[in-house]
């Protein structure tokens, strides 16, 4: 990975708001599902494969988009993604069918991992060594702040329908791909040299075993963080909350997860390792979240989750921080930073369906897999903090 002696802010601002930009695309969704679902004469499951396309995606070709932006290079792959994110997210507006509009989807999808994939590599090549933990940190704010910023069009769809929203969101990329373009040098990321063959890059990340962990570490977390984020709402409800209330202590929850994000990033610039962020964030929140499905107030349960979700935002930001380091060499970031978004996205649709079972037979079973996954979260944390220490230089 080359190395800078200053940090070129600037680009790594570029970097940071595409990958924002790119997030926006996921959340601009549930902002609309329902006005879409009454325009294209969906049921609500058919409106939610709109959504769920991004996460089908990621969960089964991840970590094939990570090994091809290996091979074509950080930048190229970030400005990529961009250019075919934001051509298909403006289509996205013109489409008058529902086939149409799935297929936009799937290269909005294939556009969003190709970002997520090659930014942190970029990131962490623009900062200076000192500044690093802390670029990371911002880097891993990246998805929840997207994910606000697209919920956050509901008022334009409305007052002015779906199609509008989405084309504010798609001039979002176009915006980021021009200043990647103008911003990030052709120099940033992995120097040039003989590109390894894929099955070469697959080998060695796998053998580097680090990034295996975190990968582990981040899905382990999303159980918990998507037993949440998915389920606090019907919980409140079934509290006898209203709706819109309960609604809106989720979104509260998801705010919440990007102050620990960004927590996480100040914490790790004043020198906290990153290890152990994971390991106190995700016990923490593995208790915190597991004692929201076991309270019967819900005053109590929303203010657990909220602090649940604080806490446990120093998690995603730490894993991010600790990729460019796990592997051997810069070139292999894109492929661990793709496994690590499949296994996320894996837990993104196999958890909550095995979740909302367990909540069928009484809102109390689904603490148990809650608290696990956040313990086994936790206990990653601990393992990742003893390959560090193995891998940290000798004391001169």
């Amino acid at each position: 990975m080359g190395t800078t002696s200053t940090s070129n802010w600037p680009a790594i601002g570029a970097v940071v708001f595409a990958g924002i930009a790119a997030a926006a695309q996921i959340g601009k969704v549930p902002a609309a599902m329902t006005t879409i679902g009454a325009e294209f004469d969906l049921p609500l499951s058919g409106a939610a494969l709109v959504a769920s396309l991004f996460a089908l995606l990621a969960g089964l070709g991840g970590l094939a988009i990570g090994l091809g932006a290996a091979r074509i290079g950080a930048r190229r792959g970030l400005l990529a993604g961009l250019l075919l994110g934001g051509g298909a997210a403006a289509v996205a507006p013109l489409a008058t069918a529902v086939a149409p509009l799935f297929a936009i989807r799937i290269a909005e999808g294939a556009g969003f991992l190709l970002v997520a994939v090659t930014a942190p590599s970029l990131v962490a090549a623009l900062a200076a060594p000192a500044d690093r933990p802390f670029a990371m940190g911002l880097w891993g704010c990246f998805m929840p702040g997207g994910i606000a910023l697209g919920l956050f069009t509901a008022p334009v769809v409305e007052g002015f329908g779906w199609r509008l929203a989405w084309a504010l969101t798609a001039a979002l990329l176009l915006l980021a791909l021009l200043l990647c373009w103008r911003l990030v040098p052709a120099a940033a990321g992995p120097r040039d040299g003989p590109r390894a063959r894929v099955s070469a890059l697959l080998r060695d990340v796998l053998q580097a075993g680090r990034p295996v962990r975190v990968a582990a570490a981040f899905g382990a977390y999303n159980i918990v963080y998507f037993g949440v984020a998915a389920f606090l709402p019907a919980y409140l409800e079934s509290l006898g909350t209203r709706t819109g209330l309960a609604g809106g202590a989720g979104a509260l929850a998801a705010i919440a997860n990007l102050l620990g994000n960004l927590a996480a990033a100040g914490l790790m610039g004043r020198g906290v390792a990153a290890e152990r962020l994971v390991t106190l964030g995700a016990a923490l929140m593995g208790v915190l979240s597991a004692a929201v499905f076991l309270t019967p107030l819900p005053l109590a349960a929303t203010a657990l989750a909220l602090l649940a979700s604080i806490v446990g935002g120093l998690v995603p930001a730490a894993c991010f921080a600790l990729l460019p380091g796990s592997v051997p060499r810069a070139e292999l970031v894109a492929p661990a930073v793709g496994m690590t978004i499949q296994g996320n996205n894996l837990m993104q649709l196999l958890s909550p369906p095995l979740l909302g079972l367990l909540a069928g037979w009484g809102w109390g079973l689904v603490a148990l897999p809650i608290l696990l996954a956040g313990l086994l979260c936790g206990a990653i944390g601990v393992v990742l903090a003893r390959d560090g220490l193995r891998m940290a230089p000798p004391a001169p």
